[in-house]
């Protein structure tokens, strides 16, 4: 998405923010508080679930992984390894307290890897440590730096917003996969919030 048309959505949502606010007569300028508890759940069902997409995509074929399905990152292949660069650019940046330049976000060759970009085998063996970080990251954070802000010299948004964006962002893209595997005529699996939920508990 170019920048100009970001900015001009990011307006938008603004001023529905702002004429909301009027009408009800309120003000939202607190941030509002969430647990480390619930922001670790939040990362364990991001870890399984990706997980899940993978364990199912190991089943297709190499053709299929690769074919472009039109979606917003074409394919299969290329959806894994955008949640996966999503996942490990935001863990380095928080880790290092490094915010980007917002540009420095827009831009797509900031976050995959130099040619050849990882293979379905060698996301299977890095993602889980990528998982395991990010959990080591939000068990190692105060309920103070969570809630904290993360910011550069154009933006800035408190971690746990952040850490939403990241788990968010990864639940949406595994959607697209999803429905990318039932157009192969594959049945996807499940990787709703609830279904973790409940097989926490059997």
């Amino acid at each position: 998405m170019a920048r100009s048309q970001f900015v001009r959505r990011l307006d938008a949502a603004k001023s529905l923010h702002s004429l909301t606010v009027t009408r009800q007569g309120r003000r939202y300028t607190s941030p509002v508080p969430i647990s480390k508890e619930m922001l670790l759940f939040l990362v364990d069902y991001c870890a399984w679930a990706d997980r899940q997409i993978l364990a199912a995509c190991s089943a297709l074929t190499p053709e299929e992984l690769d074919r472009d399905l039109n979606a917003s990152h074409t394919g299969i292949l290329p959806t894994l390894r955008h949640i996966y660069f999503g996942q490990r650019s935001w863990l380095q940046r928080l880790s290092a307290n490094q915010p980007p330049s917002f540009a420095k976000i827009l831009e797509p060759l900031s976050y995959p890897d130099v040619p050849p970009e990882p293979s379905l085998r060698q996301l299977q063996q890095t993602w889980p440590t990528v998982s395991a970080h990010l959990r080591e990251y939000v068990e190692a954070a105060s309920e103070s730096e969570l809630s904290g802000d993360f910011r550069a010299t154009d933006w800035s948004i408190s971690r746990w917003k952040l850490l939403l964006h990241v788990v968010n962002h990864s639940t949406m893209h595994r959607g697209q996969i999803g429905n990318m595997i039932r157009q192969l005529r594959h049945q996807p699996p499940c990787t709703d919030i609830f279904e973790y939920n409940l097989l926490q508990h059997l």
